[in-house]
């Protein structure tokens, strides 16, 4: 199949079963809307995995075809992948270091075949996050080095990614790893597996399952060949009060006839089920470290300082974040990667909770010395989440004034707060020339006499409360919440997301910020799909004013794992609520590729800003 099928395939199924216009996906692809035309046709003909289906608003891939991680795969696509998994099995075993001519006698390629492929795995191992590395040495040849557990993840990950459907998956199975263990022995874990999955009620799903079936098969092969973790076993004591031990127990005794699983390997599967995220119930942990815990309540208790949000003062949300960290620092502590099928949607949903979420991962990496990956933020983001959902929203203090007629403006009082559920009137005052305002409160004049000029907060209206006074105030609360309007606009040409940060920050005479705002990227990159990125500071005590700088580079530059051509810097204010405005509008307005293209595409500030206001 033709390379530009795939590429059209993978951008549809980025965009969740949402409908893309032919002349959006040629700008992608850089074709004619014709050639778009021709290539649906083709694929719908020739491909039976995936069928394009049209209508007014476009193309999509039908719904229930969509699958998670982009897995779709062709021919050559699925022996690559393979011959990957083969030599990851060749190399994980060997102490020595093997020429590149052993490994094309041993599976048949030629040398410059898998030395084209080692040099494609050495990019993926890296993206992955993995502690693992194909040491490459003139006249030895490579090596692949890394800890056991490590080695074993990779396998894992590699072979899981490959799309198979759930009813050959078994053969599948098989035949990939019939040189490591006897088919029986497949049969036996997907059984013991089945069991442990209707007896504990896990409900897993495809892609959880697939993962857990095959680290079984590997720790067989691994333990029966002296491929030991090393692990001490006096973890155990610490792990025994979660409920992922008893399941470990069940297939321990299980397994007893494939493999001998000792203290170490324990510890090891207990670590890796709890990386699984398995939906156990009694999560709830009995006999915490204490200093774990204490040193977890102080992360929380610093967020909350920085944001003011309840993570530490309301016992119900610092007790579930705390056991969530409570739980996953067993696992990152051997850099095993937490299982979350849901990043990208976390990401770019929830951007504002993921940001304060990849503040606590950096606290917990200070203090732990772990690495915490966008996987196990993105949990994190989903509990600062329900807080941030539970707090009420702060009103606007309010206050009426009035030149006569004190009870029919209490009246009126009542008519605007039915109107405007976002006033909270505090009081109704009698107006009179010696009047003082406060910034704190938003006043509005009801037939004032010589009112005054020139105060930003106060809106006159008539006592007779008529649209053009609803409109007035309606204007009033809107222009609180004007994002873009105020915002810088430039149009660049660079090509890295450190050369975009500092030519905007610079034009905009905020350079100060680049050291942390790249801080912030270095914890998570801020790209967001869509071709969209939203810098921002990482966020600290100091009291910021916000800023917004918007940046369209000439074309997409790769931040990340994304592309990205439209670049939004959000320098926060110091109101918690006003930054989660800012960045659900963001999330909003970006969250169509069809909308980010007439963004990109816009010449002045003045086009960028309406066609902002329409999306």
């Amino acid at each position: 199949m033709h390379a530009k099928h795939h590429q059209l395939m993978n951008f549809l199924l980025n965009q969740n079963g949402a409908y893309v216009s032919a002349t959006t996906l040629a700008e992608s692809l850089n074709v004619t809307d014709r050639t778009i035309r021709n290539y649906i046709k083709e694929i719908n003909q020739n491909c039976s995995d995936i069928t394009i289906i049209s209508s007014t608003l476009g193309y999509a891939i039908k719904q229930e075809q969509i699958v998670p991680h982009n897995d779709f795969v062709n021919d050559q696509e699925m022996e690559d992948a393979l011959l990957d998994c083969r030599i990851i099995k060749y190399l994980m075993n060997k102490k020595e270091y093997t020429s590149y001519d052993e490994i094309a006698d041993t599976f048949f390629y030629s040398p410059q075949t898998i030395r084209s492929r080692i040099q494609k795995l050495t990019m993926n191992i890296h993206a992955l996050g993995l502690d693992v590395q194909i040491d490459t040495k003139v006249f030895k040849g490579i090596k692949m080095n890394g800890s056991e557990i490590q080695k074993r993840v990779l396998l894992e990950s590699f072979f899981t990614s490959i799309s198979v459907k759930k009813e050959v998956y078994k053969d599948f199975v098989v035949s990939g790893f019939n040189s490591w263990v006897d088919a029986t022995i497949v049969e036996a874990v997907f059984r013991i597996v089945d069991m442990v999955n209707k007896e504990y009620e896990l409900n897993l799903e495809f892609s959880m399952y697939k993962k857990m079936t095959i680290q079984l098969i590997i720790i067989i092969h691994q333990i029966n060949h002296q491929h030991l973790v090393e692990i001490e076993s006096e973890e155990c004591g610490s792990l025994v009060s979660f409920k992922e031990f008893e399941v470990v127990e069940t297939l321990q005794k299980h397994l007893c006839d494939y493999v001998n699983i000792i203290n170490g390997e324990v510890v090891f599967l207990v670590n890796y089920l709890i990386s699984l995220q398995l939906d156990l119930e009694e999560a709830q942990i009995e006999h915490k470290d204490t200093t774990i815990m204490s040193k977890i309540e102080a992360i929380l208790w610093q967020v909350e300082k920085v944001y003011g949000v309840p993570t530490f003062s309301e016992s119900r949300f610092r007790s579930n974040i705390s056991n969530h960290i409570y739980r996953i620092i067993y696992p990152v502590s051997h850099n095993l990667l937490i299982y979350n099928p849901f990043v990208k949607e976390a990401k770019s949903q929830y951007f504002f909770s993921f940001s304060i979420a990849s503040h606590i991962a950096l606290l917990i990496e200070k203090e732990f010395l772990v690495e915490i990956q966008d996987s196990e933020i993105a949990y994190l983001a989903y509990h600062i989440q329900v807080i941030l959902d539970s707090q009420s929203k702060k009103k606007i203090k309010t206050i009426i004034l009035y030149h006569r007629g004190y009870e029919r403006t209490k009246l009126l009082a009542s008519k605007i707060t039915t109107y405007f559920d976002e006033l909270d009137v505090c009081n109704v005052e009698k107006y009179s020339l010696d009047y003082v305002f406060s910034h704190n409160y938003l006043y509005i004049g009801i037939n004032l006499v010589a009112a005054p000029k020139g105060i930003e907060n106060l809106i006159l209206i008539q006592s007779a409360f008529q649209s053009s006074d609803i409109k007035k105030i309606r204007f009033y609360l809107e222009s609180q919440n004007s994002i873009i309007e105020q915002s810088a606009i430039y149009w660049l040409q660079e090509n890295s997301p450190e050369q975009m940060i500092y030519q905007l920050l610079r034009l905009n005479d905020q350079e100060t910020f680049y050291p942390s705002i790249m801080k912030r990227e270095r914890i998570s990159y801020t790209s967001i799909g869509n071709s969209v990125a939203i810098p921002h500071p990482y966020f600290e005590k100091e009291v910021f004013k916000e800023s917004i700088i918007i940046g369209v580079n000439k074309q997409p530059i790769v931040w990340g794992n994304e592309f990205v051509q439209l670049v939004i810097i959000y320098i926060p204010s110091s109101d918690i609520e006003r930054n989660e405005y800012a960045f659900a509008e963001f999330f909003q307005k970006t969250k169509s590729i069809e909308n980010v293209r007439q963004l990109v595409h816009a010449h002045s500030k003045e086009e960028f800003i309406n066609i902002w206001n329409h999306i």
